[in-house]
């Protein structure tokens, strides 16, 4: 059983009874709550994932995810966030904070991740320290 089904369950588990979600498939939910379904070791999560998250009250960190200078460095920003899921072994949600704005944030569910990225200053002094 892969990491991402087994942390599908575990949440699904922890919704409220009066969830949406708890009579839904747990191949289902795999779709619609993670950027690349059940492929994959990327667990990125959708809109709808972070709000099932929330709705399951998942303890989350947020850290600031600084857009323009990935543009400085020449740095694609897509690519990044596929370094993103290669590096960050546990659920996570890419938002702005607003629409117009090119400043967003990343969520991490992960106290020891979180820890570790306060540790390291930043998320990308973790993403460009820490080995895959």
């Amino acid at each position: 059983m892969s990491k991402k089904v087994k942390i599908t369950e575990v949440v699904k588990e922890a919704l409220p009874n009066y969830s949406a979600y708890k009579n839904l498939d747990i191949q289902f939910l795999l779709f619609r709550w993670f950027q690349t379904g059940r492929q994959g070791d990327n667990l990125r999560l959708t809109e709808e994932g972070k709000n099932a998250f929330a709705e399951a009250e998942i303890s989350f960190y947020d850290f600031p995810f600084d857009i323009k200078s990935l543009s400085k460095k020449n740095v694609n920003a897509k690519e990044y966030t596929l370094l993103l899921g290669k590096k960050i072994k546990c659920p996570f949600y890419i938002g702005l904070k607003t629409a117009q704005a090119k400043s967003a944030y990343i969520r991490i569910y992960d106290s020891k991740i979180a820890m570790l990225i306060s540790l390291y200053g930043s998320l990308n002094e973790f993403i460009e320290n820490i080995g895959v």
